[in-house]
This record gives C-alpha cells, sequence and structure tokens, in this order.
C-alpha cells in the first residue's frame, strides 16, 4: 500500500507547474467576455452565462459533441486566465476539456467522475466521485491538464469522496466522505495519506471552501446541520476549530472576497446564508426566488452572488440531498440560476437553465 502512495507521490511530483494563483485581495468586475458555466445534468447541456451581461450566451449541447442523452454532466473547473475548462460527464464516465471558445480538446475516461479542483501549483485537476454510484472507487483521479492525460487514481482509503479542496500551496489534496466522519488529505509531494476522523454524530460534508489567505477552510456538514471551519496553518489530521449550527442543509460554501464571510446555500431552507466565521455567527439569511440551491458562485468584484436552483421540490422525508438529483427513477425539471446583490440582500435577476442543473464554474473561483 505504501509503496503505491510513493508511486502516486512520484507521478505528482513531476507534473509541471502552471503558474495558477488565487486573485488579488481587491478585483475590478470581470471583463467583457468572461464567462460562467453551469452544467444541466439531466438535460446532457452546458448553460455558458456572460458575468458582465448577466445574461445567456450559449447553451452547448453535449449530444452534438457525440456523447449520450445520459451523459450527466456534473461538475466545473476554469483555469484562472479562462483559456481552458474541464467537466466532469458521470454517465459517460469522461473529464472533458474545452478552450474559452468551448472547442472540445480532449477526453479522460474514468468512473463516474465526480467534482473537479484544480491545484494552483502544479499541472493538475483532482477528480472525486459521484454519489448516484452506489459504491464509487476509494480513490481521487490525477488528471495532467496541458497533456489532458489520466496520471494516477490516487487511493484515499475512505467510502464515497465528496468534498475536495487544495491548498493554495499546492502541498495538500483534502477530500470528505459523505458516509463517514472522516477526510483523507493527499501530501502531493509524497502521496501520503492522512485520515482525520471527526467524532460524534455524523456531519456528511458536502464540499470545502478555502479562505482567500488560504489559512481557513470550511465545510457544510448536510446531516448535522452545521458549518465546520478547519485551521489550515497546521497540517492534518484536523480537529475542527469551530463549528456552527446552520439548519437547512447546508451544501456548497463560498469565501467574501476580504476572507471575512463564508456564503453558503441552504438547500432545503431555498435560501442563502452569509456567515461571519471569525465570530461564528450568521449574520443573514438572503431569501427570494430559489428553489433547492445548489451550486454557488460570487462574482469576482463580490457584487453577485450566483445560485443555481435544482427546481426539484420539497426534500422527501429520510432522503439525502444527492438523491434529489441524478439518481435512477428520480425526475427532473429544469431550473434556474439566481443573481443576488449581495449589498442589498435581494434578488437582482434571474436566468433560466437546462434540466437539473448542478455544478458551476468560474476563473479564479474559489
Amino acid at each position: 500500500m505504501i509503496r503505491r502512495f510513493l508511486t502516486a507521490g512520484a507521478a505528482f511530483a513531476v507534473l509541471a507547474c502552471s503558474g495558477g494563483g488565487t486573485a488579488p485581495a481587491t478585483a475590478p468586475s470581470p471583463s467583457g467576455g468572461a464567462k460562467l458555466y453551469v452544467v444541466n445534468q439531466s438535460g446532457a447541456s452546458i448553460s455558458v452565462i456572460d458575468q458582465q451581461r448577466l445574461a445567456v450566451d450559449t447553451v452547448i449541447d453535449l449530444r452534438g459533441l457525440g456523447f449520450t442523452a445520459n451523459a450527466k454532466p456534473h461538475h466545473i473547473a476554469v483555469e484562472p486566465d479562462g483559456a481552458f475548462w474541464y467537466v466532469s460527464l458521470i454517465g459517460d464516465g469522461r473529464v472533458l476539456k474545452f478552450d474559452r471558445a468551448n472547442h472540445l480538446l480532449g477526453q479522460v475516461k474514468m468512473e463516474t467522475p465526480g467534482l473537479l479542483t484544480l491545484d494552483p501549483v502544479h499541472d493538475s485537476l483532482y477528480v472525486g466521485r459521484s454519489m448516484t454510484a452506489v459504491n464509487p472507487p476509494k480513490a481521487l483521479g490525477v488528471i495532467a491538464r496541458k497533456a489532458f492525460v489520466m496520471v494516477e487514481e490516487q487511493e484515499i482509503l475512505i467510502p464515497r469522496p465528496h468534498a475536495l479542496a487544495v491548498t493554495l500551496d499546492g502541498k495538500w489534496v483534502h477530500t470528505a466522505s459523505l458516509a463517514e466522519n472522516r477526510i483523507a488529505s493527499v501530501e502531493t509531494a509524497t502521496g501520503r495519506v492522512t485520515i482525520t476522523t471527526i467524532p460524534g454524530a455524523p456531519r456528511s460534508l458536502v464540499q470545502f471552501a478555502l479562505s482567500p489567505d488560504g489559512k481557513t477552510m470550511v465545510a457544510g456538514g448536510e446531516l448535522s446541520n452545521t458549518l465546520l471551519v478547519f485551521d489550515l496553518t497546521r497540517p492534518p489530521p484536523f480537529v475542527p476549530v469551530k463549528e456552527i449550527p446552520l439548519a437547512g442543509k447546508p451544501w456548497d460554501p463560498r469565501f467574501s472576497r476580504d476572507g471575512r464571510h463564508v456564503y453558503i446555500t441552504l438547500l432545503v431552507k431555498n435560501a442563502l446564508a452569509e456567515v461571519d466565521v471569525v465570530t461564528g455567527t450568521v449574520t443573514r439569511i438572503i431569501e427570494g426566488r430559489m428553489a433547492q440551491p445548489y451550486g454557488l458562485l460570487l462574482r469576482a468584484d463580490n457584487k453577485y452572488a450566483f445560485v443555481v436552483n435544482q427546481n426539484t421540490g420539497a426534500i422527501m422525508p429520510g432522503q439525502s440531498g444527492h438523491e434529489m438529483h441524478g439518481m435512477e427513477g428520480h425526475a427532473a425539471t429544469d431550473g434556474w440560476l439566481t443573481i443576488l446583490d449581495l449589498a442589498k440582500g435581494t434578488v437582482h435577476s434571474t436566468l433560466m437553465l437546462g434540466n437539473g442543473p448542478t455544478g458551476i464554474g468560474a476563473a479564479r473561483a474559489r
């Protein structure tokens, strides 16, 4: 087992630096042409949206590119300069690479790919696993972005890996299990895996977000209805430094540009929460034309929040959030993007999306 990890680590080490990085502390509004991408998982399409005009620019039908109606695009990652972007296809078992003109450049086979994240230092794209699979492999995909080839499937020892993040120095990849209170942390230089076990009731951590300075990581606990805060200035294993009550199945978190607040979608409360991570208090609950809000992004100037709404209807008793989309036998409907004015805490506008929207991505999104 150790030999395998060392092999994987060596593979990490040979990947060339990509020159990525984080956005400056103060960022202007996006330039004309800056795009964000939303996948319509049940509709086998991707909506491309102009961030300046706040309008749908185009819709990419994956069936026209040779993929199936069951392709199930799930998540998006975009290079910091917007030159290339990537999408996972759960149903067709592929990760795709596009350029900014939406030309398909390559594809990598992988069983049930899920969430995606870019290494800001190395040429690595990390790929988690979809929860639509009954028993997905206990491994992350590691793809070299420039050559666009699979380098390694890194074992991470925990079942149903979902939440996924890379530290700003590229030294650690963290992924959390939906089934257990455990986080697997892979040291990229060696491939060594460190397991964090969080005691107590089940949390089911959905997704991570890193603060702009890279010192803090948060995750929403779907089952515990809490927001967990971790100190990344210390190496794993971790102990949460705060656990903040937050009802409504906290789902996809994002830090504000100044790192003071975390915004997070509340899947069954049809709302967006604003949390002060320093004081550990919920400072606002923003409501208005949201229905099962899922993916979330903040525009670079922090003026707008983009909230993906699945519009699946109320959750059934005992149902998990992931069973609300993409599972066999579950119907899906057209969703929409709610654009929230963060200063006012009101809805600016909405844009219709396709069937079963889930993930959202844009350049320099955290």
